[in-house]
């Protein structure tokens, strides 16, 4: 069996296997119940896995000699950063039986994610060759205002306005870096994709488009959780999590399809 049917194999497993979980909390357990804890401390697993499989398969690239390699590896260790994030903070409770001790040592590993997510998105841009895209006038213009506006977006949604007495000077520093951040390497996917849809082809296209997608829609997974608990409905197990762990499914697939790539590279030579 080859690499890539093994790898996909686990990671439908895992998402299989909390899909069925989070349906079944959601609608047949209270929200009071200890089988939500269980879930919130073990979805990063799947984020874990990805990361893990995807430093394998960035070897096969060649690592750092090579953009997609370094992409891949950025994308690893943003997806390892989720799962040690979460780790910290199921380690934590266990030792201070402080439920969601915010924020905390896990936010080191959870923050770490938004500039490998950047340095991944770079690199994949690179790779799939949006500099041609960028000696249009037009999309060096595009490329400046376009992030500007998600950021801005994102202070409205998240920041104005919000109520910060009482927090410790870390949480108001993460209170902004993370909506922003998240904003900065969410504006890049999409700049990449749109510079270079007229010159990406063959092999790597669809590729490069999931992984896109993975990192929009982990953005959004963000965003609602961020909207949960400024409205304090936020709970263990609820939409907001399941999306997280949905997430790093998607980033992991998305991973795991450049193994295709590397056989059709292989084959040609």
């Amino acid at each position: 069996m080859s690499l890539k049917k093994i790898a996909n194999f686990f990671a439908v497993l895992l998402l299989v296997v909390y899909t069925f979980w989070w349906v079944w909390l959601a609608f047949f357990v209270s929200p009071e119940s200890s089988y939500r804890h269980g879930f919130s401390i073990t979805y990063g697993v799947i984020a874990g896995y990805g990361g893990f499989l995807g430093l394998i398969i960035a070897r096969k690239f060649g690592g750092l000699k090579s953009y997609v390699g370094k992409s891949l590896i950025f994308f690893s260790l943003g997806l390892l950063g989720q799962f040690f994030g979460q780790l910290a903070y199921d380690v934590e409770y266990y030792i201070t039986y402080v439920e969601n001790a915010y924020p905390s040592y896990g936010e080191i590993f959870f923050f770490s994610s938004i500039p490998f997510y950047i340095f991944g998105v770079w690199y994949i841009g690179k790779a799939s060759g949006w500099g041609v895209s960028l000696r249009s006038l037009r999309n060096k213009i595009g490329s400046i205002i376009f992030p500007i506006i998600i950021v801005a977006i994102s202070y409205f949604m998240f920041i104005k306005g919000s109520d910060f007495t009482g927090q410790s000077l870390i949480a108001i520093i993460l209170s902004f870096a993370y909506p922003i951040g998240q904003a900065i390497f969410v504006s890049l996917a999409l700049l990449a994709y749109y510079l270079s849809g007229n010159v990406l082809g063959g092999a790597m296209k669809n590729r490069v488009i999931f992984i896109l997608f993975s990192l929009v829609f982990q953005y959004v997974a963000d965003t609602v959780f961020l909207y949960k608990t400024i409205q304090g409905t936020w709970m263990q197990a609820d939409f907001s999590e399941y999306l997280f762990a949905l997430s790093y499914a998607l980033m992991t697939f998305a991973i795991i399809e450049f193994l295709v790539v590397y056989h059709q590279l292989e084959d040609k030579k």
